[in-house]
């Protein structure tokens, strides 16, 4: 088994298509919501806030540090 540790360093890119791939079993507006989700995720990267090399982890910090996801997304 894997250390929790090697779990937590998932990479952005990696995780946001974990969570496109999960979107065709799931009902419509649970899609919806991974769609907005994903979404902010990408602007934010488009932002320059997080980058799809950053671990997931790391990611969230800086997502945290800018004021939260949607501010991330923020257009500028």
């Amino acid at each position: 088994m894997g250390s929790p540790t090697v779990a937590k360093q998932r990479k952005v890119l990696d995780y946001l298509e974990e969570l496109e791939k999960g979107m065709a079993d799931r009902p419509e507006q649970v899609k919806d919501g991974l769609q907005i989700y994903v979404g902010l995720w990408r602007k934010a990267m488009e932002n320059g806030v997080v980058a799809g090399s950053d671990d997931v982890e790391e990611a969230l910090q800086k997502i945290e540090g800018a004021g939260g996801l949607y501010k991330a997304a923020e257009d500028a």
